[in-house]
């Protein structure tokens, strides 16, 4: 079984010069599950909670690093339908601490990139999965396995305040591990609306995307027939940001499940915190595009 919060991200970089320490955390509730043939199943109430650490920094106003970690501070019995299918229940525990991930942002397409536009941005995210350390046959949250991908991020710019994001990810996890939650690939797909206003030095941004991420195990193709997990969901988020002393944006997302497969039925509440700090000297002049 696999249950995962993707933090989907608009094609916009720091600017340079720009510090970013984030945290977030999400909490599932879950109370029912999809078997393989997409259909409802009861199971007990249970609740994951997970975390997730970044620091990342702005180079240029079109590259950036970003260093993530998830803690993962879940120890939650779970009840759930087992993934052959075979009608038979299996007591899960989620335990021990999430993998690294090191990734590097190109902005390829955007007002700083190096192909010039206001209408457009495109931002390409190669990243490695590094494995954390110490992890025994329990199932876990993570792969615990080394990893390699990206996403891809695409903005349409209709207005200053109005934009359409298309965002992909994909992760391939050759080697394998002694978790049962071991994967081989994860993909995950989203696109929605995304919008803005102005309050004094306070922003609020609104988005309503809709998202499908899919699970691969072993010896399974990534094809849609033969996903081992995959689920549909719609994804509300409302966002504040400070302008003043410092920006600080805190981001309340909901995750409402519209179908899926080999999956929890989970209703997901995540809350993200992430804060810059600017240390370019004309502070003007290298405000760059904010998220």
């Amino acid at each position: 079984m696999w249950t995962a919060v993707v933090y989907g991200e608009d094609a916009a970089v720091l600017p340079a010069k720009t510090l970013r320490f984030g945290a977030g955390t999400a909490i599932d509730f879950v109370h029912e599950a999809w078997d393989g043939d997409g259909k409802k199943v009861n199971m007990p109430d249970a609740m994951i909670i997970g975390t997730r650490i970044g620091i990342a920094y702005g180079f240029t106003d079109w590259f950036s690093t970003v260093f993530d970690w998830s803690p993962g501070l879940t120890d939650t019995d779970l009840t759930s339908i087992d993934i052959g299918n075979d009608g038979n229940s299996a007591e899960e525990i989620y335990e021990g601490l999430g993998d690294f991930t090191l990734k590097g942002q190109f902005q390829i397409i955007g007002k700083n990139g190096p192909v010039s536009s206001e209408r457009f941005r495109m931002r390409i995210t190669p990243g490695m999965v590094i494995p954390f350390p110490g992890i025994d046959d329990k199932d876990a949250l993570g792969n615990h396995t080394w990893g390699m991908g990206g996403d891809v991020s695409f903005d349409m710019l209709i207005t200053d305040t109005f934009f359409f994001n298309m965002f992909s990810e994909v992760y391939v996890f050759p080697f394998k591990n002694h978790s049962k939650t071991n994967h081989t690939g994860e993909f995950s797909l989203e696109a929605g609306p995304h919008y803005a206003l102005t309050i004094g030095t306070a922003n609020l941004a609104f988005a309503l995307p809709i998202n499908w991420s899919a699970a691969e195990e072993n010896n399974e193709n990534m094809l849609i027939d033969g996903i081992s997990s995959h689920v549909l969901s719609l994804r509300p988020s409302l966002a504040l940001q400070l302008t003043w002393p410092f920006r600080i944006n805190i981001e309340i997302e909901y995750a409402f499940p519209l179908y899926g497969k080999n999956n929890y039925i989970a209703h997901t509440i995540t809350i993200k915190a992430p804060v810059n700090f600017n240390f370019a000297k004309n502070k003007e002049n290298n405000e760059g595009e904010q998220r």
